[in-house]
């Protein structure tokens, strides 16, 4: 099983990495000034930020895996958000499934076993609470960007920036949920839908523009990172 577990792992990176580098090179080129696509700054700014999420997810749970599975169960989410989205917004391709199966195969052959799956007995009721409301707002925000997607009919729709957005959406909501289960590993996925929502929140303050296409403007914006200290604050809180 061990051998199974880790070749899926090593032929889901094989084939997800070359994904995160063009991403990155947006980030660095913020960062660094050389960026060349004026107002895609906060499209640039998630979706450089979703991949290595996703892939950090694999890599930090291959060292003591039964104690980190949570890590890799939040590559999972991100990437059945990545399907889901992609497939309403109509723009489906079967190596995403191929991707999919891959993860799932580390799931059922994890070194956890059964040890991995979360527990209705260890949730946390106030995190839970809080992981809803978070859900809510966070599902809402990926609705609007899927409509956005087939009514906006501007150059952001051609990138599939809108899908990207989405998915950070549905990503944050399930994370938020999952983390409050207190699951091997929980932090992970919390901390990774905190930081989600920060550069959503951030981004937009720093770009508010209607010209970046989902930019929840300053107000609105510091709000958002306000909640994702809150979100990792209540939790970190709760198991001291």
């Amino acid at each position: 099983m061990l051998g199974a577990f880790t070749l899926f792992g090593v032929a889901f990176l094989a084939l997800a990495a070359p994904a995160v580098l063009e991403p990155m090179t947006f980030w660095t080129g913020i960062v660094l000034g050389d960026y060349l696509y004026p107002t895609h700054e906060l499209h640039h700014l998630v979706l450089g930020s979703v991949f290595p999420v996703l892939l950090l997810g694999v890599l930090v749970q291959a060292v003591q895996p039964t104690k980190r599975a949570s890590a890799l169960h939040t590559s999972i989410i991100i990437w059945a958000a990545v399907v889901v989205v992609f497939t309403i917004g109509g723009d489906f391709s079967p190596i995403q499934v191929v991707l999919l199966a891959l993860l799932s195969g580390m799931v059922i052959t994890h070194p956890a076993g059964r040890d991995q799956l979360p527990s209705a007995e260890q949730f946390d009721k106030p995190m839970l609470a809080i992981a809803v409301v978070t859900a809510v707002g966070a599902i809402a925000f990926a609705g609007i960007e899927l409509q956005s997607h087939f009514t906006a009919g501007d150059a952001h729709v051609g990138f599939d920036h809108y899908l990207f957005m989405a998915v950070a959406g549905v990503s944050i909501a399930t994370l938020a949920v999952y983390s409050s289960f207190r699951s091997q590993g929980w932090r992970f996925p919390l901390y990774s839908a905190a930081f989600l929502l920060a550069v959503i929140g951030g981004g937009s303050v720093i770009y508010p523009g209607a010209e970046q296409g989902s930019s929840l403007g300053v107000v609105v914006g510091a709000v958002v990172v306000l909640w994702a200290v809150l979100l990792v604050g209540l939790a970190e809180y709760r198991e001291r």
